[in-house]
């Protein structure tokens, strides 16, 4: 598959069939440990390191030492090649493997490959699935084979749908090195007793909401750690994979501090010092890439950081995100406005700063538009009292777009302007829940929403705070720590899913899995993942405020995914 796709598609149908005879005959994963594989390689050093990212890119992206995309031939002889036959379209980067319908993908990891089954199948259900037949480990040579061959490690044929594949010998050598590494070990942040996760926070973080994520994170470690008691008495009582798979939680916090230019530096500092096997929430208010790009090239899970200036474009297969947030909101806006019964409008204007979220959300806006409404900037440069929006506030126009932060906005309309027509706001950009006088600011005030309005909100929220009741963390930012509690769950559900197969890549495929059906709720009224996605939350909805403070917000849109 490509490396670095904006959200990386589901495996088809044929690609998920191309590899399913091969695995048929290899039998799931056996435990974490440390691989006997023999890669039929006689390389060491340098050599061995190059053959490494061969084989890295045969396995990932389908392509060949030569820089070709690899060829293969399926089914009655059709013809394939480069990424669609990639391992890792069906094992995925893990090498876990998947499930699509009525087929079963199963493990390439190398215990999975390389190592002798010891366990019993017990279970009429499972044994079924697998059956009961023991085959031999692969080999290097066993291994070419099957992929040039078809023909597995007991000598039995795969299934016609298994490709062929026109491998060179150094190409196979490649493959065979990478997969006799692959998932062998727990990842990194891992260790017999711990396993390690740290937070970000941005310097621009208040202490309070500091507080209000911390809170949270902290709870639920202290449930985690205090479980440790019962677990000598689980490996006791022989359930020994249980007892390998526990480990305490160590949560880090990575605070960063100065310009955002330093802050790779201070994260590759912090790693130094004690790596992670993945990070978890994190806030902030400038742009996340530092961090983005940190996670892309250590390959470290981020679940879940808040931030509304997130990575939406490039290399993305380790961060998971809430929303693309202020991209997110241009887009919608854009969506409700030419959409919209009245018609779409004719002029708008739109007011941001030269900062990275008025610069982020108003071209985000402009494109989305494609040119069917005339736009308007306005930049902001002092204060916004100015005397030159204020003119421009008083003139014509079927709609005024403010990409401001709460401080700003309020300064606006405090200056004494009254603009003619609807004037949208973004909750993201803001950065914090209006006030109740910002329902006299005008008198078509409309926001982009990214949640639900009562009593829909409070009743699905519920069972959170009920939890933070239980332990005494009083509600002082409910967003940051509802979204920090369904962070925390899902990496607690994840790693529930992992056992002892502590694989990074393996904990980003649950995460995918997981999100769609965990019942803990986010701020978000609708979540889901799918395999490459890396954003939860895919829409918003356009709400209006009414003069009366103690009315609700009047919803003029439902949930719009653009």
């Amino acid at each position: 598959m490509a490396s670095t796709p904006k959200a990386f598609s589901p495996i088809s149908r044929l690609g998920a069939l191309c590899l399913t005879a091969l695995v048929c005959a290899i039998g799931p994963a056996h435990g974490q440990g440390s691989g006997s594989a023999s890669s039929g390689v006689g390389a060491d050093g340098g050599e061995r390191e190059r053959l490494m990212a061969q084989g890295q890119k045969i396995y990932r992206e389908g392509i060949g030492g030569s820089g070709e995309p690899l060829k293969a031939l399926g089914a009655a002889q059709s013809e394939l090649s480069g990424s669609t036959v990639a391992c890792a379209a069906c094992h995925r980067r893990s090498g876990y493997g998947a499930s699509e319908g009525p087929f079963t993908i199963r493990p390439i990891t190398a215990p999975a490959l390389f190592e002798v089954q010891t366990q019993v199948i017990t279970s009429p259900r499972i044994k079924a699935q697998l059956g009961a037949r023991q085959r031999a480990p692969y080999t290097a040579a066993l291994l070419a084979r099957a992929i040039r061959s078809g023909v597995d490690s007991g000598g039995e044929p795969l299934s016609p749908v298994m490709p062929r594949y026109a491998l060179g010998d150094e190409d196979m050598n490649a493959i065979s090195a990478y997969l006799s590494t692959l998932s062998d070990k727990p990842s990194p942040g891992v260790d017999d007793e711990d396993i390690h996760f740290a937070t970000v926070i941005q310097p621009d973080v208040s202490p309070e909401q500091r507080r209000a994520m911390l809170d949270i994170m902290q709870a639920f470690v202290k449930d985690k750690t205090s479980n440790a008691r019962s677990e000598d008495r689980r490996r006791d009582a022989g359930t020994m994979r249980m007892y390998r798979a526990y480990r305490r939680w160590v949560l880090h916090v990575w605070t960063l501090k100065g310009p955002s230019e330093t802050w790779s530096e201070q994260l590759e500092s912090f790693y130094r010092d004690q790596p992670v096997f993945a990070l978890v929430g994190g806030l902030g208010t400038s742009s996340w890439k530092p961090i983005h790009a940190f996670s892309e090239r250590h390959e470290i899970p981020s679940i879940f950081p808040q931030v509304e200036l997130p990575v939406v474009e490039g290399t993305n297969n380790y961060n998971l995100y809430f929303s693309q947030g202020v991209t997110l909101d241009a887009e919608v806006l854009a969506k409700f406005l030419l959409g919209r019964e009245g018609g779409k409008p004719g002029r708008l204007v739109q007011v941001f700063r030269n900062d990275a979220a008025g610069l982020t959300a108003s071209a985000a806006f402009r494109r989305a538009l494609g040119g069917q409404v005339v736009l308007d900037d306005l930049v902001l440069s002092g204060d916004p009292g100015d005397a030159k929006l204020q003119k421009a506030l008083g003139g014509k126009s079927d709609g005024w777009v403010l990409w401001l932060d709460a401080k700003d906005a309020k300064g606006v309309f405090s200056a004494g302007a009254t603009p003619a027509g609807p004037v949208y706001l973004s909750q993201s950009v803001l950065g914090e829940p209006l006030s109740p006088e910002a329902r006299t600011w005008s008198p078509d005030v409309r926001l982009i929403y990214p949640s639900d309005l009562p009593p829909r909100h409070a009743a699905r929220l519920l069972r959170t705070k009920i939890w933070l009741h239980n332990k005494n963390i009083p509600i002082t930012d409910e967003a940051i720590q509802i979204n920090t509690q369904f962070a925390m769950t899902i990496l607690s559900d994840a790693l529930g899913h992992i056992m002892d197969s502590f694989s990074r890549d393996y904990m980003v495929e649950l995460v995918e899995h997981i999100v769609p059906l965990t019942p803990s709720p986010s701020m978000y009224p609708s979540v889901s993942l799918a395999p490459g996605q890396r954003f939860a939350a895919k829409g918003r909805s356009v709400v209006q405020l009414v003069a009366d403070p103690k009315a609700p917000l009047k919803a003029l849109s439902g949930w719009i995914v653009p």
